[in-house]
């Protein structure tokens, strides 16, 4: 599946579902199961095709995420599901995912962020740079780690809708925009 644009109705979802699972504390389970629904949507293309293909009667696409989903995952998410199909909403998938994670990161002191070096890091320097970035944004930090050669040096922080860029590529960058001026 593609890149996630977030948007107010993907945000309006996503709310409802997190009252849903406000009612039995079911955060992290629905968090892990909507995951595994991603995975299967993003590893079939068939399916993709199927539950956004408006010749497709809505009953049939409901048999088949039962098919596929019943048994496997909590019954409120397959009804969750059946409304997003009855609503012709399914497209928004991945983006009211993303956005309930986002919700449950908020919730439970957490957040994400990617961080990008130019070379792999070791564990002492993950560890630091893990432990400056929970004392600045004082949460839990769940890292996604990746290797940009291109950055020469120094790291990059992506999280919610914020950039750092400390690379000495960027540093350069700008000192030749200034130069051009």
């Amino acid at each position: 599946m593609a890149k996630t644009l977030i948007s107010a109705i993907s945000k309006n979802y996503a709310t409802a579902l997190m009252d849903v699972a406000s009612e039995d504390n079911s955060y992290d389970k629905f968090e892990i199961q909507l995951g595994e629904i991603y995975d299967v949507l993003c590893s079939s293309k068939d399916l993709q095709i199927v539950m956004t293909n408006s010749s497709i009667s809505t009953e049939k696409k409901i048999q088949i995420l039962s098919e596929i989903f019943g048994g496997k995952i909590e019954k409120k998410l397959i009804n969750f599901l059946k409304i997003l199909v009855e609503k012709n909403r399914f497209n928004e998938f991945a983006a009211i995912k993303k956005s309930f994670s986002d919700m449950v990161q908020k919730l439970s002191n957490k957040k994400t962020v990617e961080i990008t070096s130019p070379i792999k890091l070791n564990f002492e320097n993950k560890t630091n740079v893990l432990f400056k970035l929970e004392h600045k944004f004082n949460c839990e930090i769940l890292p996604v780690w990746k290797v940009d050669k291109s950055l020469i040096a120094g790291l990059t922080f992506k999280y919610d809708d914020c950039v750092i860029d400390t690379s000495l590529r960027a540093k350069l960058e700008n000192l030749s925009k200034n130069i051009n001026r």
